[in-house]
């Protein structure tokens, strides 16, 4: 892994795009105003209309919208989303502001912190620091997530968020990787430094990442990986954590795509309160085969049947 060093100026930049996309993300409509009160979605509830704004593919922006809105629309519990694509001209969010328990999700943080670190002190990763990256995303080892952030520690955890420019994310005071609080905003953030040119990872970090994420195990392979173009290249991190003693579950996945109809594009879809694991990969799936389907102008493949579904939960709260 070559090495791209770079210096505190930078963090301007990145905080300035961060917050460009948080603007885009949350104009003065409805789900605006969802995002800042942490409103949700499902019964009760008042489901929060997506907002979709762009200037070069308005018909666009406009459909995905109403989809995202469909298939949100009368889901129990909290739902988030957020969608980049057309080189950042197509926004979209949905609650994008609003705080979620990141479950596994949040070790792409750790890896991102990880990644930066070593960019840092001028050198490639080490063998095991390789083999404990490789575990915790791939088959989501929380052993190895854990062993990471007692290594890299909370303050160069949140020197990577800082320089990411990830204003909304939250580490765990007790560093527990599942109960990081994160936003659908910042996790386009993320998604966006691992696929584009930027200062915070170098162009080896990013692709070391994305391999990570692409080699998910097939048992944690769903999400908004669902209806996602053939041949498309796909990495992704899910996360699935249910409230202790609880069939209550927050499910999260997080999601890059290269080399659709539609370019390249990221996907986020935060849930919480769901009743049940799958019911919660339900909704996820639903809104992200809408949203393949609508930016690519294919009809999104149906999922292959999961015979593994439920899984047990995810372990990322413990310590």
């Amino acid at each position: 892994m070559l090495i791209h060093r770079t210096g505190s100026r930078y963090r301007g930049r990145a905080r300035a795009a961060a917050a460009a996309l948080a603007a885009a993300l949350a104009v003065g409509t409805p789900a605006a105003a969802g995002a800042r009160a942490g409103s949700g979605t499902g019964p009760g509830a008042g489901a929060q209309e997506p907002v979709c704004v762009s200037k070069t593919h308005p018909e666009v922006a406009e459909r995905l919208d109403k989809r995202i809105r469909r298939e949100a629309d009368g889901r129990e519990g909290r739902v988030a989303v957020g969608v980049l694509a057309h080189g950042g001209d197509l926004t979209c969010g949905l609650d994008p502001e609003a705080g979620f328990d990141a479950a596994s999700v949040g070790k792409v943080v750790v890896l991102g912190a990880l990644l930066r670190t070593a960019m840092d002190e001028g050198r490639e990763l080490t063998a095991e620091e390789k083999g404990l990256a490789t575990d915790m995303i791939t088959v989501s080892d929380n052993d190895a997530a854990g062993e990471l952030y007692d290594r890299l520690g909370a303050e160069r955890v949140q020197g990577f968020l800082d320089l990411a420019g990830m204003d909304d994310t939250k580490p765990h005071p007790e560093g527990y990787v599942g109960l990081m609080r994160i936003t659908a905003a910042d996790q386009l953030t993320l998604l966006g430094l691992l696929r584009t040119d930027n200062d915070v990872l170098g162009a080896d970090e990013r692709s070391y990442a994305r391999g990570l994420m692409g080699d998910v195990v097939e048992k944690q392979g769903w999400g908004v990986s669902a209806g996602a173009p053939e041949g498309a290249e796909v990495y992704l991190k899910n996360g699935w954590l249910p409230y202790d003693g609880t069939d209550v579950w927050r499910v999260n996945s997080v999601g890059g795509f290269r080399g659709t109809p539609a370019g390249d594009y990221e996907v986020v879809v935060l849930t919480d309160d769901s009743p049940g694991m799958q019911y919660g990969v339900e909704t996820i799936e639903a809104v992200a085969t809408g949203v393949h389907s609508v930016l690519t102008g294919e009809e999104g493949r149906a999922p292959e049947p999961r015979t593994w579904l439920p899984l047990p939960s995810d372990g990322s709260d413990q310590g």
